[in-house]
């Protein structure tokens, strides 16, 4: 990073300015209350919050007893997991190998819709310990996105009520 185009916020405190120097790196601040001079961060902001909020839509209608709108944070999470994960239009390549300087893509067939129902193994089947030949073996959660400190771990929201899809209304 040569150089940062910031907000009055946090960034104008002295010590990420200390630490844009240390690194030679320069910094330069918009007006207050100027959004448009800082357009790209904007948009990116608006389009992860609309894809956030489609996402967060779609699961409150499918299963309203278990998603509400306090796991917008996990939506905004995947938003830009999937932003950074798949191709750009334009250019072809993945952001996340641009910025890591890498050409090997994640393989996104590990990933899963935001909110869709999963099953989770049982704690004792985990421990490997023996649990009776009709008990049931796994419990439904709802899948919230990759483990932030290890992405091959999965986090579920588990679930009091059986998870499945509405009924279809009748057509006429």
């Amino acid at each position: 990073v040569r150089h940062y185009q910031c907000d009055n916020g946090i960034f104008a405190g002295n010590e990420f300015r200390a630490a844009c120097d240390a690194q030679q790196q320069g910094l330069s601040f918009c007006g207050v209350n100027a959004h448009f001079q800082n357009g790209r961060a904007e948009k990116r902001i608006r389009d992860l919050q609309d894809s956030a909020r489609t996402q967060l839509i779609h699961a409150q209608r499918r299963w309203p007893s278990a998603v509400n709108s306090h796991l917008w944070p996990y939506a905004l999470r995947i938003a830009n997991d999937m932003r950074n994960l798949t191709p750009n239009a334009k250019t072809g390549k993945v952001p996340f190998c641009q910025f890591a300087g890498t050409t090997v893509a994640p393989d996104l067939r590990h990933y899963h819709h935001a909110f869709c129902p999963v099953y989770v193994l049982d704690n004792r089947l985990q421990q490997q310990k023996k649990i009776d030949k009709w008990d049931e073996r796994s419990r439904v959660g709802l899948y919230i996105g990759p483990s932030p400190p290890a992405s091959y771990t999965h986090l579920t929201l588990p679930t009091t009520h059986p998870v499945h899809n509405p009924p279809v209304p009748p057509t006429l």
